[in-house]
């Protein structure tokens, strides 16, 4: 890095790390600095690596690195400043249409994130950031899948409120889990009500008397067993329309072709050996 970077001051501290405002020394623009709280924890700064390799990917709609120096006694990356701050503070008061724009851009990172075998394991409102030009980028990836390194029991992942339950139990983040949170922080978007583990969702709210398909789509991320729930790909064809009792139907369409073709690669197998 040919340019030093001034530390102004502290915006936020999260889960793993300490988020602080900063100006380059020479464009004079801001920036974020996030440093690793737990330095000292090996485990921890495996994980921080695993986050700056996924953000390093450059995936749509991560946000980007400006730089980063995993080697620092507490190591940092440096990353676009984004003064339009997370979706938190606009939760309960989204129009329909802006509602959709973020369901449809979150749902996209995550399904670029997910055709690269990783999770994100941590999505929830405060890691959906907003750009000065209304566009969304996704922070903080835990990460988990290939070209990842496993994730440590120490830090299994998820937010409470946010995670799935199999996650709360211990369950290591997954796709699934993804999806779970996905459709909670949707319903905090819409409704403005912060989910709490245990409580079920509200789909009675105003809201969704208007648009059911959007209940159907937060009732299908949020069913209890991750195998029942759609992947992002599927929650993408719910967003333009498609129902989910359709795709269901599909998946068992699916499921009886691939047994009839296991079936008979079985017979031909028998009847060979005759």
């Amino acid at each position: 890095m040919t340019y030093q970077i001034f530390l102004l001051r502290i915006l936020n501290s999260g889960g793993n790390g300490d988020i602080w405002l900063a100006q380059r020394s020479d464009t004079q623009a801001h920036v974020v600095v996030k440093f690793l709280r737990e330095f000292h924890l090996e485990y921890a700064r495996k994980a921080f690596a695993r986050e700056v390799r996924i953000l390093s990917q450059n995936l749509p709609g991560m946000i980007a690195i400006i730089f980063a120096d995993l080697k620092a006694e507490k190591p940092y990356y440096v990353m676009p400043y984004l003064p339009g701050g997370s979706t938190t503070k606009h939760a309960g008061r989204l129009t329909r249409q802006q509602v959709m724009a973020v369901g449809h851009e979150s749902a996209r990172s995550l399904a670029a994130l997910h055709a690269r075998h990783i999770a994100h394991g941590d999505f929830k409102p405060d890691n959906l950031l907003i750009t000065d030009e209304g566009n969304l980028r996704l922070a903080d990836p835990l990460g988990n899948g290939l070209g990842c390194t496993v994730l440590f029991s120490q830090n299994h992942g998820g937010t409470p409120g946010y995670w799935a339950p199999e996650i709360k139990r211990g369950a290591p983040i997954s796709q699934a889990g993804d999806v779970y949170s996905y459709g909670v922080t949707l319903h905090h978007l819409i409704t403005g009500i912060l989910p709490q583990d245990g409580r079920s969702f509200d789909l009675s709210h105003h809201f969704f008397q208007k648009d059911p398909h959007l209940a159907e789509l937060i009732s299908a991320c949020c069913h209890p067993a991750p195998a029942e729930r759609p992947s992002m790909r599927e929650v993408l064809r719910m967003l333009e329309g498609v129902s989910w009792a359709a795709i269901q139907d599909e998946r068992k369409e699916k499921g009886i072709f691939a047994a009839c073709a296991i079936a008979l690669v079985g017979v031909l197998c028998i009847a060979v050996a005759k």
